[in-house]
């Protein structure tokens, strides 16, 4: 499986697309908007490659992995997107809130950057640890279900309380948002963060997966593997 990378957003979030048939790919952590001056990146991209997003699931509420939602939601209106409960109120309506709580623990609460993480969409699936993708996803054939139903979700809580991976076992790839950094992980100084919680997610994750799953968080390096993970931790 070849997923595409594009560095969206304020912050350069690896978004990436990932393939489920010729035709169709869901859109994991989407940060490109007008603030950033790549609001049509992804657009661009899969209209020229003529695919078709299915769904957008985040890895975790943060505003830098999810300014691209409305975008992406006036382009395709029926898409699907799928956010960990307890990250819930990182988007819809009430979505500035609790985006101003991350923003003010970092001096950043720009009013260009508030405006753009307000009133953003609303979640049509909440996610959960153990859940398939393809619950996320209605209206879609079976062949795409098969595809969907490979993605397994695992929570993992400490950046943010609703922070999650998505790992695909067939393929062998963690798509792990900023839970894990190669040579590091996610910082736990901001709101709803949590040191102790986020390294006990860590070891489940290590304990869980085996040593050669290929490792594509949510900023710089990826393609390593749990093994040159654990050698750090």
């Amino acid at each position: 499986m070849e997923l595409t990378l594009k560095n969206t957003g304020i912050l350069r979030v690896n978004t990436w697309i990932v393939p489920l048939t010729e035709s169709t790919v869901f859109i994991v952590d989407p940060a490109c908007c007008k603030l950033s001056g790549d609001a049509d990146v992804l657009i661009s991209y899969l209209d020229k490659k003529g695919l078709t997003p299915l769904g957008i699931f985040l890895t975790h509420g943060h505003f830098d992995h999810i300014m691209g939602l409305k975008v992406l939601k006036e382009r395709w209106p029926d898409i699907a997107i799928a956010i960990h409960k307890n990250d819930q109120q990182c988007i819809g309506s009430n979505s500035l809130i609790r985006q101003r709580q991350f923003l003010a623990a970092m001096g950043a609460e720009d009013y260009d950057l508030l405006d753009a993480v307000s009133n953003l969409p609303e979640a049509s699936f909440i996610l959960e640890d153990g859940n398939t993708l393809d619950k996320a996803v209605v209206d879609c054939d079976e062949t795409v279900k098969s595809a969907l139903s490979q993605w397994k979700v695992i929570h993992t809580p400490g950046h943010t309380s609703g922070c999650v991976c998505f790992y695909n076992e067939k393929e062998k790839i963690l798509l792990c948002g900023d839970t894990i950094f190669y040579g590091s992980y996610g910082r736990t100084d901001l709101y709803d963060g949590d040191e102790a919680l986020i390294k006990k997610s860590i070891v489940k994750v290590m304990e869980t997966l085996s040593d050669d799953v290929k490792i594509y968080p949510g900023h710089d390096r990826f393609g390593f593997t749990l093994k040159d993970y654990k050698l750090f931790f």
